[in-house]
């Protein structure tokens, strides 16, 4: 009878971790904050911002927002081996399929993102010869999904300052700089 009392024990109180450390994967409280991506590029420079809200229930459930496309466009010139070329891109940047999941890890809070990034459109280069301009290419400039997902976010990290994930990428004529950043703050 004892041992019988002491296996239902045992196993009610395994029920009652396994039950526990479920409720451990909830943050327990409310955040909100907004997700961000800087997507910079040094030739020809210039910069566009996505902004993704944020919002955490203290069940765990994530909901993200689906941002509009977003336009960039840059011009600039450049001297290269004697020569002076002029580029302009232009295009849209469309963020979709954006999935959140919270979670734990080593005794750690982790926002984990995924979503598909692309940029479309296009690049224009012309070389200056006899005092003007010559169109010497126009071509569609498309890049897709250059971070890897799903992104891990620190959760400290984001109510601190900001918690940050990126990537970047580099063609014959600049680099590309994408930086994703989570600030999050509790929900009153």
């Amino acid at each position: 009878m004892a041992t019988r009392i002491l296996l239902v024990s045992l196993f009610l109180s395994l029920i009652v971790a396994c039950d526990k450390k479920e409720d451990d994967n909830n943050p327990g409280k409310d955040y909100t904050g907004v997700l961000t991506l800087t997507y910079s590029r040094s030739f020809p420079t210039y910069e566009a911002l996505v902004t993704i809200g944020v919002d955490i229930n203290a069940n765990g459930e994530v909901i993200l927002t689906n941002p509009p496309q977003v336009e960039y466009d840059g011009l600039a010139q450049k001297m290269i081996d004697g020569e002076r070329f002029k580029i302009r891109e232009q295009g849209n940047i469309s963020t979709t399929s954006i999935t959140g999941k919270w979670i734990k890890a080593d005794g750690k809070e982790y926002l984990d993102v995924s979503l598909q990034c692309q940029l479309n459109g296009t690049q224009t280069v012309w070389f200056y010869d006899l005092n003007q301009w010559v169109m010497e290419t126009v071509t569609p400039y498309t890049l897709s999904n250059p971070v890897e997902c799903p992104m891990r976010f620190r959760i400290e990290s984001a109510l601190m300052s900001e918690a940050v994930c990126g990537g970047s990428c580099d063609d014959c004529w600049g680099h590309n700089c994408f930086r994703w950043h989570l600030v999050l703050t509790p929900a009153d």
